[in-house]
């Protein structure tokens, strides 16, 4: 354990593979959450930077993942820092991250964890690390008491579609035009995916709305 100033760094090492890097806005870093991967990965639990977040703004991963400016980061930082996990390699190499956060209504049935943001390096796929970024926030969800986690996601995106459902999610309704296009490009729609937690034993957070729904339309 190395100790800086207010911030305090673990790291366990498991394999040459993965960081994970879970923050927290009051001193950059998120404590008492420590994670096993079965010898797959190499855990750090550490410090983010406004330099890290600088670098997550101006570098997307994936062409297919929405960009945001370096405040937004922050809003989320300050707000769900439990929900913003990044994956870095040994070099301190990004790898991916993932960013959420906690809303809704409890006396509605409706309080979820929210997917904002997930990307993944190119170079860094087929690690089953999307996997394990999804799986990270799940848990956080659980323990705060979701009754599930939901997120958007292109209509056109077929493989990122197709790989939620295999992570346990499915379609709960299609967001007209939720995707504003550029370049005279028409917007594009996006399916709102989700899924069951624990606490939502009757699964009725994920009964598919039998007709589409327009951006304003979504509290």
């Amino acid at each position: 354990m190395a100790q800086f100033g207010h911030s305090v760094a673990y790291t366990v090492f498991l394999s040459p593979k993965v960081g994970f890097k879970v923050v927290d806005l009051a001193c950059f870093v998120f404590l008492g959450y420590v994670c096993s991967f079965s010898g797959l990965f190499k855990l750090v639990l550490s410090t983010l930077l406004t330099t890290d977040i600088s670098f997550l703004s101006f570098s997307n991963l994936d062409p297919l993942t929405e960009t945001y400016g370096i405040p937004f980061y922050l809003q989320y930082l300050a707000h769900w820092p439990e929900y913003f996990i990044v994956a870095e390699a040994p070099g301190g190499e990004l790898m991916g991250y993932i960013m959420g956060k906690a809303e809704g209504s409890v006396a509605r049935e409706e309080w979820h964890g929210h997917v904002t943001a997930l990307s993944v390096a190119p170079e860094f796929r087929r690690l089953g690390l999307a996997a394990k970024l999804m799986e990270l926030l799940e848990e956080i969800s659980e323990r705060k008491g979701g009754f599930f986690v939901d997120l958007f996601v292109r209509v056109s995106n077929q493989v990122a579609v197709n790989m939620y459902k295999q992570l346990g999610y499915s379609v709960y309704r299609t967001v007209i035009e939720y995707y504003s296009a550029s370049n005279g490009e028409p917007d594009e729609d996006a399916y709102d995916m989700r899924k069951a937690l624990s606490r939502d034993t009757e699964k009725k957070s994920i009964i598919p709305l039998p007709h589409p729904v327009r951006p304003e339309d979504i509290e």
